[in-house]
């Protein structure tokens, strides 16, 4: 994808997405794109691009709740959230269950499990956490993920690269850099998976329909040669976004599961984190089974995936909770200290480890408003917080230790913690 450089913000109309604007991504100016972006998305008057990219921008530091609030708040978003709840009001009226547990006792007799997320609401990616370990002692062994890019340059030193020079242009990370996607690849790591890039835009065309096709197909194709090239009992996670995982057809065009599917005769079990949300950010995900078992899914969705898992959203009366419901699977709550909270202006508060390089992304990035206190989610261990303003300059940073729980949290956490603040997996 070809990289332009960001406009100055008098030309906010024409402003391009997140991921075709480096020069300011790179210098840590993260402040200056919300501020581009929201002006931008102001002048839309429906929902689009310029509130999407605004949604990205939020969900990347640390507030879902306020890409919660960009994404859903254009008008052309009204009738649909109306009928995506009802839809999920209907999927809701069976028996609840864990959908951690459920899709583990599923998985145990498939080779492929696919899970998707909503790129603007990262609370999914929590359940990816949550999964990994388990899959993992199923003897899953490859984690394909759409987001890592085709050359394998995505980690550095163990750590999960944000920004970096591909073909002589500086790029950056659009979902990797969001603190709890660099978690998953870093716990997929540690578990000792195989991490498997698969997708290229590269392979889009200037006509929506022939890209899509051709998109999904090389999906499928790539997967489809890992899966030929593992041993006969071999097993593969694949995370994707959205609907790259149903397995139907977006008019003519078979979506990336139903693709794989066709190809190597292989069902996969599919799981979808994106069509309905819970109430507010503290209740827990949910799957809902019918009394035979089976599970119950939208209407939309019937027949083109296996489950649907209803996540909390980033919503409700307790900002801590909204501002933290991915995050603090992340690690334990942690205070900043005064002196690094924006007094006058924004400000983003970075947490890197000591001698981390520059170019990776952070334990925890939080975008804070002049007299807003949110924690940070951190691991145990030593830190350097920084703080940034418009223009990325660091004004002001402090060491940081976190000093272990004092209860040893053994195993992994039900994904029905995911709501709780302070209870990350292990």
């Amino acid at each position: 994808m070809a990289q332009q450089s960001a406009p100055p913000a008098s030309t906010a109309a024409a402003v391009e997405l997140p991921y075709d604007r480096p020069d300011r991504l790179t210098a840590g100016d993260f402040v200056g794109e919300i501020h581009t972006y929201a002006a931008a998305a102001a002048q839309e008057t429906k929902y689009g691009a310029k509130r999407d990219s605004l949604a990205v921008q939020f969900a990347r530091l640390g507030r879902p709740e306020l890409a919660w609030i960009a994404w859903n708040g254009g008008p052309g978003s009204i009738a649909w959230k109306r009928q995506h709840s009802a839809d999920c009001d209907e999927a809701a009226r069976g028996v609840a269950a864990d959908p951690l547990e459920t899709l583990l006792s599923w998985a145990r007799d498939r080779r492929v499990v696919m899970i998707n997320e909503n790129h603007l609401a990262p609370a999914s990616r929590a359940f990816w956490l949550a999964a990994l370990p388990r899959l993992r002692q199923m003897g899953f062994t490859q984690v394909a993920m759409e987001a890592l890019s085709m050359d394998g340059g995505d980690v550095k030193a163990g750590e999960v690269r944000e920004h970096r020079i591909l073909e002589g242009k500086p790029a950056f990370a659009p979902y990797l850099s969001e603190p709890t996607f660099a978690a998953v690849i870093r716990k997929a790591l540690a578990l000792g998976f195989d991490l498997v890039p698969y997708d290229d835009l590269d392979v889009m065309s200037d006509d929506p329909d022939l890209g899509e096709a051709s998109r999904e197909r090389v999906e499928a194709a790539r997967l489809a040669d890992v899966l030929a090239r593992m041993p006969p009992d071999g097993k593969l996670v694949v995370l994707a976004g959205w609907s790259h995982v149903d397995k139907g057809l977006h008019g003519q065009v078979p979506w990336m599961a139903e693709a794989f599917k066709q190809r190597t005769g292989i069902d996969p079990l599919t799981v979808d984190t994106t069509a309905c949300q819970r109430p507010d950010a503290t209740s827990p995900a949910t799957t809902y089974l019918n009394p035979d078992g089976d599970a119950r899914i939208t209407p939309s969705y019937m027949g083109r995936v296996d489950l649907q898992v209803h996540m909390p959203q980033a919503v409700g009366a307790d900002g801590v909770a909204a501002a933290g419901v991915s995050r603090q699977w992340l690690g334990q709550p942690v205070a900043i200290p005064a002196a690094l909270l924006p007094k006058d202006g924004d400000g983003v508060v970075e947490a890197r480890k000591p001698g981390q390089p520059a170019d990776t992304v952070p334990y925890d990035r939080l975008f804070l408003r002049s007299g807003e206190v949110l924690p940070l989610y951190l691991p145990p261990g030593r830190y350097v917080l920084t703080l940034r303003g418009e223009g990325g300059a660091i004004q002001a940073s402090a060491p940081l230790t976190v000093a272990a729980p004092p209860h040893d949290q053994k195993g992994v956490a039900s994904v029905a913690q995911a709501a709780k603040p302070g209870m990350p997996p292990s």
